[in-house]
């Protein structure tokens, strides 16, 4: 007979909004009624935080007194649909993070199936897909006003002349991205110069994964890395000073091509 975990690690992909990050805590407070003696914990793959690193060390720092190396968490991932190389990925991450710790606080990190694989989906899928026929339709949804168009406002180029391009991808995330976000946010937002010139903007994976968190500024085309908390800020002012300062942290210069003239054809 199977036992019950130990402790549940929800395992999700975040989003440019707070609505991922809100469902899945929705889902973690509706497991922690439904068995409030589990100890539970949120984490994200991507664009948002905690990190799987980092869920972990709050998960066990709540299990703090019981003997770690006895003890089973179950790491479920809720996304859909299961993207293979990216569990195997986030299974190294795991067992990184187990290396890290002393050997009396190893718990046993174990996967759980993805959502899609679970034996029981179809049964209840079908039985809420007989409840969502109680629901209104989208005509009472959406009403008779403005459902013609989107805004205006939406056609209009913002007066940026820079792109930043921040790379909330997993392994990024894993490195902190996620939680530097708000930092850098902050800091534009708090700079009339650089809110004037700079539109920041997340992004999926960029590579090279091994020298995140990662940066791009555009149309420059000057990628930077290994960037942290202490070097982000300064980094970014110093690209848009035109100043040398952030060199330590460039990996990558793109090479732009001089235009082709009809000779060249």
């Amino acid at each position: 007979m199977a036992k019950k975990p130990d402790a549940l690690l929800l395992l999700g992909r975040g989003g440019l909004g707070s609505a991922a990050k809100n469902e899945l805590q929705a889902l973690l407070q509706a497991c922690q009624q439904a068995d409030p003696g589990l100890p539970m914990q949120l984490a994200f793959v991507d664009r948002n935080q905690p990190a799987l690193p980092e869920a972990l060390d709050s998960l066990c720092a709540a299990l703090a007194t019981a003997d770690l190396a006895q003890l089973t968490i179950v790491i479920q991932p809720t996304m859909v649909p299961d993207e293979p190389a990216l569990r195997r990925w986030l299974q190294k991450v795991a067992r990184r993070w187990l290396a890290s710790q002393p050997a009396h606080a190893r718990p046993q990190l174990v996967f759980a199936q993805p959502l899609l694989q679970w034996d029981g989906l179809v049964p209840a899928l079908l039985n809420h897909l007989a409840l969502a026929t109680a629901q209104p339709d989208v005509v009472a949804e959406e009403g008779e006003e403005g459902w013609q168009n989107d805004p205006v406002a939406w056609s209009t180029v913002p007066a940026h002349q820079r792109h930043v391009l921040w790379c909330m991808g997993p392994r990024c995330v894993a490195k902190g991205a996620a939680a530097l976000w708000p930092r850098l946010s902050q800091a534009v937002q708090a700079s009339a110069p650089l809110k004037q010139q700079l539109q920041l903007l997340q992004t999926s994976c960029q590579y090279p994964c091994n020298q995140g968190p990662l940066m791009i500024v555009y149309p420059d085309g000057v990628w930077y890395g290994n960037l942290d908390e202490d070097s982000l800020v300064p980094v970014l002012k110093s690209h848009i000073d035109g100043s040398e300062a952030c060199a330590a942290h460039r990996v990558h210069t793109l090479q732009v091509l001089p235009p082709s003239s009809d000779t060249d054809h």
